[in-house]
This record gives structure tokens, sequence and C-alpha cells, in this order.
């Protein structure tokens, strides 16, 4: 049995005092060892324990003191690697320490831009496909050294706006920025990346999100921490942006840290600096930065981690023995401060579909998709930003039992007709698996790709066909078990094969409030929910003892539903409204974190929203 730390990523610590209650998960910047040499304006790849750095400049000016030298750190110290082929500076990089690209930058004289690319495999660099357009100065970059993308810069005389994709053998100009921009930073993939920072004309703060096709506009970086020439680690919907330079206040020591949607300042790095070393393919969790100039320039590292070894501040998971109440308490955030915001459309508007995953990777699957409502086996990707169309299912459908995750998915069942073909998804195409023990249609699911649970719905192998039939899924085969007591349409699942509601739903005519839990090899009756509903989602990867559900649609004939309602495993209590009515939409995520993809009308139908709890609260365990 794994043990707690594994599970939650805490130990259980004693504590003769409780810890603040906050939402935010603490940080801090902690000094290790220094590079062996001061450079600044250099390219850097790799995570926080294995990190290079290449090229650059020692001394100013730039183009007089620019260097081919290599570094590696292995999370402890650095070391010399082998020489670039090409001297240069303001370059881009890319890349783990074993297969990094370094993109562009400039040489002397006269700071020329480069189209010059070398390759890194941990040893030595050699020469790679040259860029399409000369780019210096701070030319942005991401992905990997087999398929990456290489962004604004500067072409001399005047800042670039270009795009170009690499697949792994030529590099191909894409859509431009919206801005033009030198030293820019970026993290993510060839298809999904995020820019930000850079001496944009028209301000420090702008961000900029690709999916592959083209550059959108997302949120700003906070006013007083607008910057270019900063350091950078995470992925597209998740990153961490620091240090850097704006003028004035000149050299900056700001941290921000990127949720896919907002920047929020943190915690601010030890020394202030600029054209500085990242981990472009590291997290927000764990970054390095290394070298830059304050100015002059420096061998400074500094490690970045999220949760402090001694925590000081209460976090989602965390559980602690009070010495002075002698009690046994956890943390976990209030549902009820919760708030609803609007993400991006999806590409196809659908109803009655199913999906998997959560807000940052969620597939929605079959339906009836727009124009005309024809029942459809579209498959759409969200990855946590933006939609896109991926393979359709094998079999078109709807009303079927979707779970998983976005890269591994089941969807189950379903109507038109009524089927117990089940089908696998692995991010990019469907395979048809073993079938349903009873064909079904109006069903819901929950779990795994390899421990999931079908639940109700119109079975007609049955009787009554509106029978409480489950079945687990064990990744290779369904097993018939316990059926729940109040068989049911429409109903939405949520938690775990082996620990799981069912909740609400259709026995015809009248829509339910009713509740059940299933333990694994029996169902018992919960509270019944506030508002009877079908048609409606739920946090899928929630619990028994936190879950919510939203939307639907009411008593027949009724408008469709904006109410939210959150389960503490006793009881249901109405928290904000979604912001849209709908029905017949798709659920995902946890009762902190949950993402609704809307459904009918035909209005709303390609509508996402998603979910976030903002408050905490202190819970006391007791003894059962």
């Amino acid at each position: 049995m794994a043990d707690y730390s594994t599970i939650k990523g805490f130990t259980i610590q004693s504590l003769a005092s409780d810890p603040k209650a906050s939402a935010a998960a603490g940080g801090v910047w902690t000094t290790v060892n220094n590079l062996q040499a001061a450079k600044y304006a250099a390219g850097s790849a790799g995570t926080q324990t294995a990190n290079v750095l290449f090229g650059g400049a020692s001394g100013p000016p730039a183009n007089a003191n620019q260097t081919n030298t290599t570094e590696e750190y292995d999370g402890t110290s650095w070391a010399a690697g082998n020489g670039m082929t090409y001297t240069r500076f303001a370059l881009g990089g890319l890349g783990v320490l074993t297969a990094a690209m370094a993109v562009g930058g400039s040489r002397s004289p006269g700071s020329t831009p480069q189209t010059n690319v070398e390759d890194y495999d941990g040893t030595s660099w050699s020469a790679g496909t040259a860029l399409t357009t000369a780019r210096g100065e701070g030319i942005g970059a991401s992905g990997t050294s087999t398929a990456a993308l290489a962004f604004g810069g500067w072409e001399k005389p005047a800042d670039s706006a270009k795009t170009e994709l690499w697949n792994g053998s030529t590099w191909t100009e894409k859509n431009d920025m919206n801005a033009i921009s030198q030293g820019l930073s970026g993290v993510g993939t060839n298809t999904a990346t995020l820019a930000f920072g850079g001496g944009n004309p028209d301000g420090l703060t702008r961000t900029e999100s690709w999916d592959g096709t083209c550059w959108t506009e997302a949120g700003a970086l906070n006013a007083g921490t607008g910057r270019f020439w900063g350091g950078a680690s995470g992925i597209q919907t998740a990153a961490l942006y620091f240090a850097g330079y704006n003028p004035p206040p000149g050299v900056l020591d700001f941290c921000e840290s990127w949720d896919g949607s907002t920047w929020s300042v943190g915690t601010v790095i030890n020394t202030a600096r600029y054209l500085v070393g990242g981990s472009p393919a590291g997290t927000n969790l764990s970054a390095l930065l290394s070298g830059g100039s304050v100015p002059p320039s420096t061998n400074a590292t500094e490690e970045w981690t999220l949760t402090p070894a001694t925590v000081t501040v209460a976090q989602e998971g965390q559980v602690w023995y009070n010495t002075t109440s002698t009690v046994l308490k956890g943390f976990s955030l209030a549902i009820s401060s919760g708030a609803w915001s609007t993400a991006n459309n999806r590409v196809t508007g659908t109803n009655s579909g199913a999906g998997a995953g959560d807000q940052s990777g969620m597939v929605t699957f079959g339906g009836n998709a727009a124009p005309g409502y024809s029942t459809s086996g579209i498959t759409q990707t969200y990855d946590g930003t933006s939609w896109s169309v991926s393979p359709v299912t094998i079999t078109a459908r709807y009303l079927m039992a979707g779970f998983g995750t976005s890269t591994a998915a089941i969807c189950a069942g379903g109507a038109a007709p009524t089927t117990g073909i089940t089908e696998s998804f692995n991010g990019s195409a469907w395979t048809e698996v073993a079938d349903l023990n009873n064909v079904a249609s109006h069903t819901s699911g929950c779990g795994t790709s390899t421990a999931g649970i079908k639940t109700g719905g119109d079975v007609p192998a049955k009787s009554p066909n509106l029978s409480g039939d489950s079945e687990t899924w064990d990744g290779t085969s369904w097993t018939e078990v316990t059926a729940f007591t109040s068989g049911r349409t429409n109903a939405a699942t949520g938690g775990t094969q082996t620990s799981c509601l069912i909740m609400g739903g259709t026995q015809v005519p009248a829509h339910l409030g009713f509740v059940e839990e299933y333990n694994g090899t029996s169902w018992s009756e919960k509270a019944d929910m506030s508002t009877d509903r079908s048609h409606f989602g739920c946090s899928a990867q929630g619990t028994t003892t936190s879950m919510i559900v939203f939307a639907g649609s009411l008593q027949p004939g009724a408008a469709d539903q904006v109410k939210t309602e959150a389960f503490d495993g006793t009881t249901w209590t109405e928290v904000a409204d979604v912001a849209t009515a709908n029905d017949y939409n798709v659920g995902g995520g946890t009762a902190s974190a949950a993402i609704n993809v809307a459904g009918a009308p035909t209005s709303v139908d390609t509508q996402t929203e998603e979910w976030n709890a903002t408050g905490s609260t202190i819970k006391t365990f007791t003894a059962s």
C-alpha cells in the first residue's frame, strides 16, 4: 500500500499550532552552486536538475565579449561541456539536457542576427537546419529538438513577429505573432506554446498563446511587473516567469506564475537580474535560474521550489497532528468560495456527448453535432487553453458513458442505435475494445481507463429497463457488479471505480434528486440533491465527500438551469451559478477545480466554463 506522502505529497506532521489556512501554496528561491563563469544573454534548456546553459556573453559590450562555452547542471553543481560551433548571444534555447537546440541569436560585427541552429546531444554540438529568417536579440523558442517553435526576436533593424515551426526536418514559416517583440520568453510545445514579456512596442505585459496554427492574446502580466529578458519554466497552462528588465525601474527581481488564464505575483528572486537562463523543460513547481546581468554579469544560480521543505502554509492534502489540542487535522479548499469563469470555446458545438479529463486536459466525444444535430463521433481535445479537433470515434453515438483522461479515455455504450460497443482513446486515435455485457444508452461513468465503472441507463436486457445495472472496466473487459437501488437514465457519476456517487437522472416522467454511493461492494443511499435534475455535469474526478454538480434540466418543460451544488459527504449546498444555463453538457475535474463543457441550447453549445475554489478550510478528523 502506498504511504500518505506518496499519495498526497505530504508526510503527517506534528505541530503545536495549525498552519495558516491559504489556497496558495508557499514557495522559495534558494541560492545554490554558481556557474563556473559569469555570463548573460545565454541560451538554456532542460529542467532544474538536468540543465544546460550555452553561448551568451561574459561582459559588456556583448558583441565584443560573446562566448561559445557550455555548462551542464546536474542538480548540484555546474560542469564544463563542449563548446558550440558558433559563438553568439541573445539566442533561443529549448529541449532537454541530452537533446537541446540553440536557435538564432546575434553575432559580431554589429550584433548581426543569425539563422544558425545547433543540436546538443548531451556531449557535443552539431549543425542543424537553419531558420528561414535570421533573428537575434532574444528570439523566443519552445518545444523539443524534433518539434520546435521559434518566434519573435530582432531582424535588424526592426523587431520581428515571425513564427517558424520545426517538424524534425524543416522549418516552415507560420502565422505571425500579434505584436513584434524581442527579449521574449516562452514555454510549451510546438503546438501549445505560451509566449510572454518581451520589448513589445505596445507594452511589456503582453502574453500570447499558440495553438499550432495561430497566436491569441492571453492574460497580461501584472502592470507593475511587465518586462523582457526574463527566464521561464513550465508549460502553456502552468508557467513561471522570473527576473527581467523594465526601463524604468530597470533590473527586476519579480517572479510570476501562470495558471492557464491569469498571472499571479509570487516570491521574488534573491538577486535581481536580466538576460538570464531558465529551465524551459521544467515546471512551475521546480525551476532553475542561472547567470544574467546585475550588471555586471553574474554566475549566481537559484532554484525555485513551490512547496518549502518546512511547510508554514496549509495546503491541499496536508495533514498534521496538533499537539496542543491533541487532534488530527487536515486542510482542504473551501468549495463554497468558488466561482465560474469563461474559457475558450470548442471548435464545434455538440450536445448529449461524453468526455474525460479536467481543466488541464479534456476530451469530449460523440453526441449530436451542430449544425442539424446529427449523431456524430466528433472528438475535440482541450489543452487547458484552447480546443482542437481530433479523429472521430469509430462508432457515432450519443448519451454514452465516458471516463478517464484526455490521453487515456473510454467511451462505452450509447444510442443510435443502443449499443454496448466500447472504444479506447490514447490522445490521437480510437481503438475498439471489449463490449459491455449489456447494451446501454443514456448512461454515465467515472474512473480511469484501466479502472472505471459504468452506471445505470436504458438497458433493454434488464427488467425494468431503467435498471441500476453497473459494470466495472479493468482495461481489458467488463464485469457486472451489484446494481444500485434506484434505476435511472441521464444521471451523473463521479469518483472512482470503488468509491463513487450516482446523482440525479430521470425516471420517466420525473427528474430525480436521488444520490447513491458505491463502496466497491454495495450501494447505499445518500442525501438527495437540493434540486432534482437530469442531463447535467459533475466534477467526475471528485470524491464521495467532495463533489459538485452543475447545469442540466429541471422538470420536463422547464428551462435549463444555472445552479451549482456542492456535496461534502453529508449535505448538499448551493454555490455560485454557471454563467449560462445549459444541459446535455459534459463535466470533469474536481470539486475545487472543475470544468463544464456546455451542450444545448445551440447558442451556447461550444461554451466552456471553469470552476475554481479560492478559499480554504481546516477540518478535524474524528474516529469512526
